[in-house]
């Protein structure tokens, strides 16, 4: 039981902190899929935000690092908005936890509470099933505020290439903003 534990701590600490700059995020009603945890873009967002976990304990963990954000239980694969009301969604290293078939699901909703022309931001990790477990560590500046943490799972394949393609299959046209060893961003935008 503490084995796969173990392994995910040291995987995470064989590897350099990554370092993460959020300037702002922008006005409107946006919608942080898996915001729960450390609810990085909430403190960043404030009262403009909209978290989304499927999990009441990431949302009590990260409410107390964001108290002006807007907390909601919820499965992202079936978001409780109408069509086209979100100015914004984003995702915050949320897509590591997910297999293909939830992430498609999720995509497609996303998409469709979505503006048109609105953008989906991502924030994740390469990984590699072979790795058994991945784990990264995070050293994230926000204005006013600098989070670290620490993000593992079981290892499954995951890039910025297969998020993408999802993307694309889900209606959204792609751009990798940045493309790290560990960890990219990708900013989708809703047509």
């Amino acid at each position: 039981m503490f084995l796969p534990i173990i392994r995910t701590i040291i995987n995470a600490l064989v590897k350099p902190t990554q370092r993460i700059r959020i300037q702002t995020i922008p006005e409107g009603r946006v919608i942080d899929i898996g915001g729960g945890g450390e609810g990085v873009i909430a403190q960043a967002g404030g009262a403009g935000v909209v978290a989304i976990d499927k999990y009441l304990s990431e949302i009590h963990e990260a409410r107390g690092k964001a108290p002006d954000g807007l907390w909601m239980v919820a499965d992202a694969a079936e978001l409780p908005f109408s069509d086209s009301c979100c100015d914004t969604a984003t995702a915050f290293f949320s897509c590591m936890y997910m297999p293909d078939n939830v992430k498609e699901n999720v995509f497609r909703e996303t998409q469709r509470v979505l503006k048109k022309g609105a953008e989906f931001r991502i924030w994740d990790v390469h990984m590699s099933a072979r790795s058994k477990v991945f784990a990264v560590r995070l050293r994230v500046d926000i204005p006013g505020n600098t989070t670290r943490t620490m993000y593992g799972v079981k290892a499954k394949d995951q890039s910025a290439a297969s998020i993408c393609g999802l993307l694309e299959q889900a209606g959204f046209e792609t751009e990798v903003i940045t493309n790290r060893k560990h960890w990219f961003l990708i900013n989708a935008k809703r047509v």
